[in-house]
């Protein structure tokens, strides 16, 4: 018995054994989460070698695969998904510890982790994030832009900006902004087709469909206070907003879009807003974090620069 129990007690010694190189269990987290060492070397500022070699280290002590490779993706075994869980939520217990400390400091440090939807993100915050860094030297800065809804938990994210009326519970969210929305037509389009008159005459237009996290035909209207639905249909359908735009700027059909993208436009009159009426007013544009993280010095710092970004939406 003896025996037996001093085997599990060194097998256990040498698997924790493993675990004492913080900077390979980061290495380790990003590699499942990214999924390509070459990648990982990039964000990292490292060598793709020297991330095999750790990978390979680690497994190695552990005495145990963690990541199969092939040709174009490294897949996560059950082992590794088992230790990436722990050690994610490890390694955000000690990130969380440094932020804290760091509300001591005068100026915000460390690692900071951001996600936006893309369009937002590239015409809202790209043009001023160059001048956010030159401000705070002492931050890095991992900008997601996506229209994937990330899960900050798992995905490490300190603040994901999202549109919505409805948020996850558990979540601290800060609103920004409005998010103002608008029915809108070219001219000639509507000179051709006739003007909509109530939400349901959409239905007999070339409705332009720009998607989101599903495919947006449910278009939604406000009437009385009340926020409805009207099914839509139309030729075309894109991620894109720009690109929607462009295609309705050509006289094409109908387009629901943020304010914000077609406001040049309606100034322009190259653009005429429809059924102004009916728009909903139900989205705002919030800074989402996890409800222990608010307090470091950084994440203020992050939460007052998007608040400068979304000052001027309407």
């Amino acid at each position: 018995m003896g025996s037996v129990m001093t085997q599990f007690m060194e097998s256990r010694a040498h698997i924790s054994g493993g675990f004492e190189d913080l900077t390979t269990l980061r290495i380790f987290v990003r590699t499942v989460e990214i999924g390509n060492f070459s990648e990982v070397a990039r964000r990292m500022g490292a060598n793709p070698a020297m991330v095999s070699k750790r990978i390979a280290a680690l497994e190695s002590k552990i005495g145990q695969r963690l990541v199969n490779r092939n040709t174009r993706r490294l897949v996560v075994t059950e082992v590794g998904q088992l230790l990436y869980d722990h050690a994610m939520r490890a390694l955000q217990e000690l990130d969380q510890a440094a932020e804290e400390m760091s509300c001591m400091q005068d100026q915000a440090t460390g690692h900071l982790r951001l996600t936006a939807p893309s369009m937002l993100g590239q015409a809202i915050i790209a043009p001023r994030l160059a001048g956010f860094m030159q401000q705070n030297p002492l931050l890095s800065i991992d900008l997601n832009f996506s229209m994937e809804k990330l899960d900050l938990y798992k995905a490490g994210i300190d603040i994901a900006v999202r549109i919505a009326d409805v948020l996850d519970p558990g979540l601290m969210a800060i609103r920004l902004a409005p998010y103002s929305r608008v029915f809108c037509a070219a001219p000639a389009y509507l000179q051709t087709h006739g003007m909509p008159v109530v939400p349901e005459d959409l239905m007999d237009h070339n409705c332009l469909i720009t998607r989101g996290y599903t495919f947006s035909t449910r278009w939604q209207v406000q009437h009385d206070g009340e926020i409805g639905h009207v099914h839509v249909k139309g030729n075309f359908a894109t991620d894109s907003g720009q690109t929607v735009r462009m295609v309705c700027l050509a006289g094409m059909g109908i387009m629901m879009a943020p304010r914000w993208l077609v406001e040049p436009d309606l100034s322009a009159g190259t653009l005429v807003e429809v059924l102004g009426g009916y728009v909903p007013d139900n989205r705002a544009v919030y800074a989402v974090l996890v409800q222990r993280s608010g307090t470091s010095a950084k994440l203020q710092t992050a939460i007052e620069f998007l608040r400068t970004c979304f000052a001027d939406m309407q």
